[in-house]
């Protein structure tokens, strides 16, 4: 009997070609993983991350940004992120400078039953030009607790959105009847 083919690590690997490609074509990749995430991967993405942003000479306010972002970013995918039939989690992490801005796309699994709530938070989150109306949202859900099931009370998007300064662009990609790709791009200014 043949093995069977894991089609959510198929779609992602599929995607995350595709993603590496299209960013050869953007900017200077800096920082491409495919793989699985946990408390020492993360770790050594991070010291990755930090060199390749130092090695860039970035304005320190811009490297602070990149390396708090990117951090929140796979912390948000590690704790979230959904898990296939076999239990395995998906996702991808690029990291690229243009000449205007530094880019972070991050994807991962996500229960068909969540994209609509996931979709309504980005879009509150986007829909405010102020920032200083962004951080009063900020802090009324502070305020409010609205906790997760797992321990998040969803600042983690909002947070990443007040130290962008720019939009957070999303796509939902269905996979199957129960979970889709979740991908996430994030643009921090240079200068």
């Amino acid at each position: 009997m043949a093995p069977t083919v894991n089609k959510d690590a198929e779609f992602f690997d599929r995607h995350f070609s595709k993603y590496v490609e299209k960013v050869n074509g953007q900017g200077a990749l800096l920082l491409a993983y495919d793989g699985v995430l946990n408390p020492e991967t993360i770790s050594k993405l991070e010291t990755e991350i930090e060199s390749k942003i130092l090695d860039k000479n970035l304005p320190k306010i811009v490297i602070k940004k990149v390396f708090f972002i990117c951090i929140e970013s796979l912390q948000n995918m590690f704790i979230h992120g959904y898990k296939d039939d076999t239990g395995a989690k998906h996702n991808f992490f690029i990291l690229y400078v243009t000449a205007t801005a530094v880019k972070m796309i991050g994807a991962n699994l996500i229960a068909n039953s969540a994209v609509e709530k996931l979709s309504k938070h980005i879009d509150r989150i986007n829909s405010f030009d102020d920032p200083a109306e962004l951080k009063t949202y900020y802090l009324e859900h502070l305020e409010n607790n609205e906790l997760s099931d797992k321990g998040g009370a969803g600042l983690g998007f909002i947070t990443i959105g007040m130290k962008s300064g720019n939009k957070l662009v999303t796509q939902y990609e269905k996979i199957n009847e129960e979970r889709s790709m979740f991908l996430m791009e994030v643009s921090i200014n240079i200068g």
